[in-house]
């Protein structure tokens, strides 16, 4: 595929008289004439401002550096995703956290590299894989290899050792911990990932080994011609320096899938999305939007990845004075535009590694053919694409033009809250404590319970009245009628409740008036329903 065949062209609107564009035009205040100025204005208010992005990366970074710096072994985690990126509020999407082995090293066989005598050390090997993918050759084995490598190494008939990709998934998702008892119900392996949610909180976890040859990966990338300045030289050299990880996944249709390790790029992606500007990080947030709400009921196999890789390459290949705010719609056509042209092609360069196709296995005849048309349909919505997106729809159709701004302020206040609740938490499990004595610590903490009481206060002002209440309007089954699935979350937010009822009560009776007979489950639905509450006015 030509990266730089979509030339950036001029921006036109055609002005449509009918309901929808109306109710935008009539929602868009200051810029009534101008959908591109409303829509970017209209995403700080759903939670994506540059400030509560940018306090998100602050927080889960720290986060990071706390657990990292408290860790006695050999493995680093990474936050990594839409949360280290700061692009997704806290209960929006995954938390995706990777634990990298720093004693695992991978490397080309004839890189030289000083090996300690407690690092193992394997050989990348990919002139049988697809580009970007390799199986693993044990070169030196560790004195301190972790019984999780030494299950997963498998002998050929030459008497050399590899390690699957697939038995150490396998093993890995058998040993993952999960806090059952808190609620957390641990789901079946996707791809490297083992997932486990509670109610609408998911987490996916996976493993990876640290990659030191991501100079020699990354040449071809590094050397590419970049007519517009994206990335800077600057931007490029960071990334060379950052190391690279190996994770346990094949590629699609490769014969030898289950011995296959996928490279990746945690931090240089990370990088490269801390370089958008406000116009490109908001074009990034739009795709993803349109992904999970347009594309996945077509194709559920096309990913917030590759709506990254589609902004990475809208980006590098045009002028960056077209990423303004008043060019915000026209840059989101450009985008469709490419990712309707690579389903076309039926091939996605990988941003990274251009051999490296993106759209492997991703898609059926009758699928491609489904997100090209509505692709097509896309490229022509202009302003009225905001009624595809619920997010937005809501914000357009409830909230009256004159409280959006309130309205946006509320939910980064509360999302405020939650990180500064999630950071003290981090800080008491940094210290390898068990769930309970955690709990102890942070309802103990008077920063952490005021945060917890003014969350309370926000998302429900009449709490403290529910206990003592003759009639509940509110009760945990109307809550969770709201956000998905009403008897699997009952469950979740219930057991979560119970698992540190007796650590919470004694300092929330003091907030409310209860009767000397109420009933514990009356107390723990009460728990439920604030949490529930939290979350999902933060999903």
């Amino acid at each position: 595929m030509a990266i730089h065949q979509l030339k950036a062209t001029g921006f036109s609107r055609n002005v449509s008289t009918d309901k929808a564009n109306k109710t935008v035009v009539e929602c868009s205040g200051n810029h009534s004439d101008d959908p591109s100025r409303h829509l970017f204005k209209l995403l700080d208010y759903v939670g994506y401002s540059h400030d509560i992005i940018a306090e998100r990366r602050r927080v889960f970074h720290g986060v990071d550096a706390m657990i990292n710096n408290a860790r006695e072994d050999e493995i680093v985690q990474v936050t990594a995703g839409s949360k280290a990126e700061g692009l997704a509020s806290c209960f929006e999407s995954d938390y995706d956290y990777m634990k990298i082995y720093q004693n695992i090293v991978c490397q080309f066989e004839n890189f030289t590299n000083m090996i300690s005598n407690d690092t193992t050390a394997f050989c990348m090997l990919g002139e049988a894989c697809h580009p970007g993918h390799y199986t693993l050759k044990l070169l030196t084995r560790g004195d301190k290899l972790p019984k999780i490598i030494e299950a997963s190494l498998i002998t050929n008939q030459n008497g050399e050792n590899f390690i699957s990709s697939d038995l150490f998934t396998k093993e890995f998702e058998r040993t993952v911990s999960f806090d059952s008892v808190g609620g957390w119900n641990k789901g079946t392996r996707t791809g490297p990932s083992v997932p486990s949610t509670r109610g609408v909180y998911r987490r996916d976890d996976v493993n990876a080994f640290l990659c030191v040859v991501q100079k020699e990966v990354l040449a071809d990338w590094a050397k590419r011609e970049r007519p517009f300045g994206w990335p800077s030289a600057d931007v490029i050299n960071d990334v060379l320096n950052l190391d690279a990880q190996l994770v346990p996944v094949g590629c699609k249709g490769s014969s030898n899938r289950d011995m296959e390790w996928r490279i990746c790029f945690i931090y240089a992606e990370l990088k490269l999305i801390e370089h958008l500007n406000e116009c490109q990080y908001k074009l990034y947030i739009l795709l993803k939007s349109i992904n999970k709400e347009v594309f996945h009921p077509i194709c559920s196999d096309i990913s917030s990845f590759i709506m990254k890789n589609v902004a990475f390459w809208t980006v590098e290949s045009h002028h960056q004075e077209i990423f303004r705010e008043q060019n915000l719609m026209h840059v989101l056509q450009i985008a469709l535009k490419f990712l309707k042209t690579a389903l076309v092609n039926n091939n996605l360069p990988y941003y990274m590694i251009h051999g490296r196709d993106l759209l492997i296995g991703r898609t059926t005849e009758n699928e491609r053919s489904g997100l090209i048309s509505k692709l097509e349909e896309l490229i022509t919505e202009d302003g009225r694409i905001i009624y595809r997106l619920p997010k937005l729809r809501k914000a357009v159709d409830i909230v009256p033009p004159d409280e959006l701004e309130q309205t946006g302020k509320r939910r980064d206040k509360l999302e405020r809250l939650e990180l500064t609740r999630q950071y003290i938490h981090a800080s008491y499990r940094a210290s390898n404590l068990q769930r309970e004595e955690i709990d102890v610590l942070c309802w103990n903490d008077k920063l952490y319970r005021e945060a917890r009481y003014e969350m309370y206060d926000m998302v429900w002002p009449q709490w403290r009245d529910y206990l003592i209440a003759e009639n509940r309007t509110e009760t945990l089954n109307t809550v969770i009628q709201s956000i998905g699935d009403a008897g699997t979350f009952r469950d979740h937010y219930l057991r979560f409740s119970h698992s540190n009822l007796s650590i919470v009560w004694p300092h929330l009776k003091s907030e409310v008036k209860v009767k000397e007979d109420t009933a514990e489950d009356l107390i723990m639905e009460l728990f439920a329903i604030l949490r529930v509450k939290i979350e999902r006015d933060l999903s």
